[in-house]
């Protein structure tokens, strides 16, 4: 079984959704599956999450831009996922030969259709960006940046993920699971009380 939290930042003007020490879930929600891999699937999915379809923006601090995260991220682009990254993340990805679209940051006091194209802010409120990767701290030298980032991505309900571990763990359940982009398989749909039978175990 796999337990993932709920959050209510969409009903939390101006928040940042990052992870911190302080209590940030308003629930969580317990699926079973026959593998691990299949129960984070629907774990995820109970939370509201859309799995996305294709398009995957990345944004990984210098410090971050290592083997945590670059075996996950080829692997995606193995699976059929497209790429999108920031300046520096997209320099990074294409010297180790993945395929990536850069997007730009949407430059201070302007709109976006003023500064440099294609701007972040316009593909996630087209929502042609499905689901956003970025891993940084408090230590990134874009702090206000990646916060309007990762606000804009919650208010226009894009999946948001700043774990690590959370974004491998997806990419090895997509492969697990026999999905690729746009293609999710059928993932097993007994009820708890089905695993308990078939266990031996008393339901509660």
């Amino acid at each position: 079984g796999v337990k993932a939290p709920m959050f209510s930042f969409q009903r939390l003007a101006g928040a940042d959704p990052s992870l911190g020490v302080e209590m940030a879930s308003t629930g969580e929600v317990a699926c079973f599956g026959p593998t691990h891999h299949d129960a984070f699937l629907k774990a995820m999915m109970s939370t509201g999450m859309r799995m996305p379809q294709k398009n995957i923006l990345v944004s990984i601090q210098e410090q971050l831009r290592d083997e945590r995260t670059l075996p996950t991220l080829k692997k995606l682009s193995s699976l059929g996922f497209s790429l999108f990254a920031t300046e520096k993340t997209a320099e990074y990805l294409a010297e180790q030969g993945v395929e990536v679209t850069l997007l730009y940051y949407r430059e201070e006091g302007k709109a976006s259709a003023e500064g440099r194209q294609p701007c972040i802010d316009d593909y996630i409120e087209r929502r042609e960006i499905e689901m956003v990767f970025m891993f940084s701290n408090q230590y990134s030298g874009r702090l206000d940046l990646n916060y309007a980032i990762r606000r804009l991505s919650v208010d226009y309900g894009v999946p948001l993920v700043t774990n690590m571990q959370v974004a491998k763990m997806f990419a090895d359940s997509i492969e697990a699971t026999g999905s690729t982009a746009g293609n999710l398989v059928t993932l097993d749909n007994r009820s708890v009380n089905e695993f308990y039978d078939e266990r031996g175990i008393k339901g509660a």
